[in-house]
């Protein structure tokens, strides 16, 4: 899973980060680049319900292939339309939710399946030390293909190979995908996932750390990217401020790997949440190359700190549901659910005022609001109560009737 990811990952890097830039240039309105992320928002939940509700019998590897291969579309369908993708965001947005969706209900599932408590920190900081790798080293690269394309062969050649090439990562990663066997599942119920928190309480506290990472997570992305585009002027130099980001966050992670231990998570976390913070007060506030130097430092530290702190701790509620096994999927849907909720709110807010408000004033002013986000998820993460004792298998048993090593006491 790690290189499936790896190649996701890469192709992301390669193609999703100068995405948003690509529609920008070609229209220069950051309203229709909002419109896009929305659909897109919309979309993902939608994939995770139909491949709950139609992919029952299917495991975790052929939503991955299905997920990559529609985002493999997308990036052929930009590279063969070109300048004129901006009129076809609604079939794009729908394309690229439906690919975001499906690749990470296989992706939730294969984590959940094949780790467990003893070794999620490692799991999590392998990952996160293998992004940051690859974020060091594509972003530059896909940025210098796009000014040297442009010199060569006119402003769209170096989107054509950098999209041309994440196509090519897809396809590898969809290949790779077929050996997975993980991710089997009972019939998915509606009913049963929205009374999740009935049954499990701390899922409360989970449902409102992914409404408040939803409200901020996508749209400040977006707008962080066209915010340094415009401070950097170059795709090249956005590539290489993101290749330092991630030169910087591989140490980090790797660190966290090696050393992270569950009772370390909240404080890591607590530190990571303040340096985002942080970050964002500065960009909005002086929008100039110093300040974006300082928001990347502050990001390259607290982006692992605060990511791989609480990235296991939604893992950890589910396991204190004694039918944790079959209902995994319940609850991963779920959590989608919610991030989604936030990720519609916030864009349609920034839609009804793009027209009205100075769009550079609003970006400004949507990073500093949403800049909150890190601390509000932390805090909702430090209510869950963490068990006293080092985590061992208890008596919970899944559907076949086998004992559930991951499973906790119960939730109270």
């Amino acid at each position: 899973m790690v290189l499936i990811h790896g190649a996701y990952t890469a192709a992301n890097l390669l193609a999703a980060t100068f995405l948003s830039i690509f529609l920008w240039r070609a229209s220069h309105d950051l309203a229709r680049v909002a419109l896009f992320t929305w659909i897109s928002a919309v979309t993902i939940p939608a994939a995770f319900l139909l491949n709950g509700l139609v992919l029952r019998k299917a495991g975790a590897g052929t939503s991955i292939r299905i997920g990559l291969a529609c985002l493999g579309v997308v990036y052929l369908a930009v590279l063969a339309l070109g300048n004129a993708s901006v009129n076809w965001i609604l079939p794009l947005g729908l394309l690229r939710g439906l690919g975001e969706g499906w690749y990470w209900a296989g992706y939730h599932l294969t984590t959940y399946d094949t780790t467990s408590e003893r070794d999620r920190d490692r799991y999590f900081g392998a990952m996160g030390a293998v992004n940051c790798l690859l974020s060091g080293g594509l972003p530059p690269l896909a940025g210098a293909a796009i000014v040297i394309g442009a010199q060569w062969g006119g402003m769209d050649r170096g989107y054509q190979f950098i999209f041309g090439l994440a196509g090519v990562l897809l396809l590898a990663a969809m290949v790779l995908a077929g050996r997975l066997r993980c991710g089997y599942r009972p019939a998915f119920s509606v009913r049963t996932m929205a009374q999740l928190h009935l049954r499990n309480q701390p899922w409360l506290n989970v449902m409102g750390a992914r409404l408040a990472d939803g409200f901020s997570g996508m749209l400040s992305g977006v707008v962080l990217t066209i915010l340094a585009y415009m401070v950097l002027n170059n795709e090249q130099q956005v590539g290489n401020f993101n290749g330092i980001m991630g030169i910087l966050g591989v140490g980090i992670s790797l660190a966290l790997a090696a050393y992270m231990r569950p009772r370390h998570r909240i404080a890591c976390a607590l530190v990571g949440a303040a340096l985002l913070v942080a970050s964002t007060l500065v960009l909005p506030l002086y929008l100039s190359a110093w300040a974006l130097v300082a928001f990347g430092l502050l990001r390259a530290v607290g982006g692992p700190l605060h990511g791989n702190g609480l990235a296991p701790l939604a893992l950890q509620v589910i396991d204190r549901d004694p039918q944790a096994r079959s209902l995994r999927y319940e609850y991963i849907v779920h959590q989608e659910l919610c991030l989604a909720v936030g990720r519609v709110l916030s864009i349609g807010f920034f839609l009804v005022l793009a027209a009205p408000v100075d769009q550079l004033l609003l970006a400004r002013i949507v990073v500093a609001v949403s800049g909150a986000a890190p601390m509000v998820i932390w805090a909702a993460f430090a209510r869950i109560a963490q068990p006293a004792a080092p985590l061992v298998a208890e008596t919970a048993t899944v559907d076949n009737g086998e004992v559930d090593p991951r499973a906790l006491p119960a939730a109270a």
